[in-house]
């Protein structure tokens, strides 16, 4: 203990008598703050696009609610009075929205969100191909991807762990002081040790204090959860681990400063560039990617199809489909343009689409499942997974979302099938109490993330294991 209390404070006044460590450390730590800025003001972009469109559902609703009051002496309150409770109508004005809004720790780790749509508006004439929410990007921007305090975090803080850790041992070597240290204490390894979780020390308070930072400022609608913040202290604490049991493998090698450098930055290309690229060659040739044009274009096909089909084929292919609505049959069901032709049209068509997103989605997932399995041979890999999955940001968080939105949109489906097979109208009292989307949390996330997380520290007791031969 005494020794360790030494080395401590002796390395402390080391770094305060050293500006260009200072400096280092401000740079990062600015660097840090930047990128937690630029999070801030892209999850605000975000919740405040939600509230807006909660307020234009809510505006909506209310004037379709307003119709059943409306004022019959006059020709528009006629016109509205008899559009009220229209299944129609309601659809038209106030479709109700599935949202997925960003979590208090998106900020830090933006992932895939500014890819994937964050809310959809459900009726039971969706359109897949010109989603309502699609927003205007800069391709070049989406394919580097943000910066975010993750990127920080796995790309950047790796380096500045090489910058204060690569001359460890070399530099007492260099001074001619590795002996003097070894005939006093005779262990120079625990000394190194010492000198290195002193920085590991360092480094994590910084983490640290950047994480805080991201806690306190995140936009107010989010919603911030203790699990969620153990989750993403230990994830990134276990990433740091990782470095420094990497440099503490090239320090117990006891070569030179030039040697040690040059290796760590080799390792650093290795794992953050060359791995993942060579990686996703692999995966886009194993599992390749499929095109979203192919599918917009099998879907165009499809509904042109569809739509031709004559009525009396489309009704048989409905009434066979959904046998509950069978007491609706009537003689009358062939009207070109009655409400029985459309609902059969809508719902053999959704059927036949589902086919051609179900084969573009398990193409993608194969593709993604792939990368995912080879993510535990790249601790990187693993690390930028685990950030967006404890953020909540990852692609697996929307394939959740979107299997929540399938049963929202099937339960609304239904229920306005309903009333335009039998050709009637809600009464006020059911317009106030449509269903609104409320869907259920992963409960398996948090598991995940925990058994993923082992991958990383398999690669940090190899390493140490290796360390420790090479030093004997």
């Amino acid at each position: 203990m005494h020794l360790f209390k030494l080395i401590f404070h002796f390395e402390w006044r080391q770094f305060l008598r050293q500006p260009a460590q200072l400096i280092t450390l401000l740079f990062f730590f600015f660097m840090g703050l930047y990128s937690l800025h630029n999070g801030y003001h892209f999850v605000e972009r975000q919740t405040i696009g939600l509230d807006t469109l909660s307020k234009n559902q809510q505006a909506h609703l209310q004037e379709l609610i307003s119709r059943f009051d409306a004022d019959t002496t006059k020709i528009k309150g006629k016109i509205l009075a008899s559009q009220a409770g229209l299944p129609q109508v309601i659809e038209f004005r106030a479709s109700p929205a599935a949202t997925n809004p960003p979590d208090g720790l998106a900020l830090m780790a933006i992932g895939q969100r500014d890819i994937f749509p964050y809310f959809d508006i459900i009726n039971s004439k969706r359109d897949i191909l010109t989603p309502p929410n699609a927003e205007i990007a800069n391709p070049e921007k989406l394919a580097s991807g943000n910066f975010d305090f993750s990127f920080v975090l796995i790309y950047l803080f790796p380096l500045l762990i090489i910058i204060l850790s690569y001359d460890l041992f070399s530099k007492e070597a260099e001074q001619q002081t590795d002996r003097l240290l070894t005939v006093q204490s005779g262990e120079i390894n625990r000394i190194l040790g010492h000198k290195l979780l002193f920085r590991l020390l360092l480094i994590s308070l910084l983490t640290t204090l950047l994480s805080l930072t991201g806690f306190f400022i995140h936009p107010y609608p989010t919603a911030l959860h203790l699990p969620d913040v153990l989750l993403w202290m230990f994830i990134i604490q276990t990433y740091l681990m990782f470095w420094f049991s990497i440099c503490w493998l090239i320090i117990v090698q006891r070569k030179s400063s030039r040697i040690n450098a040059l290796t760590l930055l080799g390792i650093w290309l290795f794992l953050l560039l060359i791995l993942p690229a060579m990686t996703n060659k692999i995966a886009a040739l194993k599992h390749p990617v499929p095109l979203r044009t192919e599918l917009v274009s099998s879907q165009r096909e499809t509904m042109l199809h569809t739509w031709e089909m004559p009525i009396s084929q489309l009704l048989k292919e409905f009434y066979k489909n959904n046998p509950r609505y069978l007491p609706l049959k009537s003689t009358a069901d062939t009207a070109i343009y009655g409400n029985k032709r459309f609902v059969a049209y809508y719902d053999l068509l959704g059927r036949r689409m589902n086919k051609n997103v179900n084969i573009y989605k398990n193409q993608a997932e194969s593709h993604n499942n792939w990368l995912s399995k080879m993510a535990w041979f790249n601790p990187v890999a693993q690390m930028q997974s685990l950030l967006n999955a404890t953020a909540k940001t990852g692609l697996s968080d929307y394939i959740y979302y979107q299997q929540q939105v399938t049963l929202f949109q099937n339960q609304w489906v239904k229920l306005m099938n309903g009333y335009l097979l039998s050709e009637k109208k809600l009464t006020v009292k059911e317009v106030k109490n449509l269903p609104v989307f409320n869907p259920a949390e992963d409960n398996t996330r948090s598991v995940r993330i925990l058994i993923n997380s082992l991958s990383i520290w398999l690669a940090i007791l190899l390493i140490l294991l290796l360390s420790n031969k090479t030093s004997k």
